[in-house]
């Protein structure tokens, strides 16, 4: 069963452990400050049968715009298609019009997600990482913010 919760101590320690992105493992490897991360409003935990699997929230940007982030960890095939509904309606809730989503641009895995969540791809964009690495930008339009 898919649950969605307020993130607990060590949940994203879980989730980050068995992230599909090895920058990601890495990162929780070397034991990543994430708790202002955490602290932000919307930000929520997925369970599946009381397992963190997935996290996610928003970075707000002002003018009803926010940056989506979100950490998935191992996702059985059978909940993935309760994830994202779960996922998506509490997009739906926020009070953000806009949200983006930015995904490294070879990791496929993470445009099939956010496309799954209903973002649309940002053509002619290039972004880029800190350290070099070119991402993809998603948009989302949220015609139900707040509801």
């Amino acid at each position: 069963m898919i649950a969605v919760r307020t993130p607990l101590p060590g949940d994203l320690e879980t989730i980050g452990k068995d992230a599909a992105e090895e920058w990601v493992r890495e990162r929780f490897k070397v034991g990543a400050d994430f708790s202002a991360l955490l602290a932000k409003p919307y930000t929520n935990v997925a369970t599946i049968d009381d397992y963190p699997v997935a996290a996610g929230g928003f970075l707000e940007r002002g003018n009803d715009l926010a940056i989506a982030w979100s950490i998935l960890g191992r996702v059985p095939a059978q909940g993935y298609v309760g994830l994202v509904r779960a996922f998506r309606k509490y997009m739906n809730a926020t009070p953000y019009k806009w949200i983006e989503a930015h995904c490294i641009a070879t990791f496929h895995q993470s445009h099939r997600w956010v496309k799954c969540l209903g973002f649309e791809p940002v053509n002619g964009e290039r972004c880029f990482t800190p350290d070099g690495r070119e991402f993809r930008k998603f948009v989302f339009r949220n015609d139900r913010n707040g509801a």
